[in-house]
């Protein structure tokens, strides 16, 4: 299998079905291959399949490192980022660990305002024991986000962010390079 260098999320479009197979940790989603799994991307051209592989060795996430990850739990005062890749050195390495992000709202109704389940995230490791992070740095915060309405992605404007489809207005804790950031090589959008 030729080796290719993208790295790529759950859910990023690598390929359309009609140029690939679907194969190890992907899936064929109204004629785009999807990627399941969080590594990288490996076509075999002899086969025609695109594949996804991750890591199988451990990586040790550090306090200062920077990680990539998404928002799996909201609870009480903190949420729950599931890490999928720690940049060491200029590489971005596949992970699978979770770590905390404190959050400075008491009431858990009141987080919409800097983060929401699902969100893709950058973020720095402050401590290792326990693991938590904070997305609180002009370059770190929320790469990518959906509209809580209808679930179409959401683009920024003037500090906030607006949905092309709903119109609906929405305020996020984003990063200084939300949306412009392409950290899987190419990238087919649907149609």
């Amino acid at each position: 299998m030729e080796q290719v260098k993208d790295i790529v999320f759950p859910g990023d479009i690598i390929a359309k079905e009609e140029e690939y197979l679907s194969g190890k940790n992907t899936q064929d989603i109204d004629g785009d291959v999807i990627s399941t799994a969080f590594g990288r991307v490996s076509r075999d051209d002899k086969s025609l399949t695109i594949s996804v592989d991750t890591s199988r060795q451990p990586v040790i996430v550090k306090r200062y490192d920077i990680v990539y990850g998404k928002i799996i739990k909201i609870l009480n005062k903190e949420a729950v980022i599931l890490i999928s890749g720690v940049v060491k050195g200029n590489a971005l390495v596949p992970a699978n660990t979770e770590a905390r992000l404190k959050l400075p709202i008491p009431n858990k109704t009141m987080y919409s305002h800097i983060i929401t389940l699902g969100d893709l995230v950058r973020a720095k490791i402050i401590s290792t024991r326990p693991l938590y992070a904070t997305i609180f740095d002009p370059n770190l915060g929320i790469l990518k986000s959906k509209c809580t309405i209808c679930r179409s992605d959401l683009v920024a404007e003037n500090g906030k962010l607006y949905c092309r489809n709903c119109g609906r207005v929405e305020q996020r804790k984003i990063a200084s390079d939300y949306g412009n950031i392409n950290i899987s090589g190419v990238n087919y959008e649907r149609s």
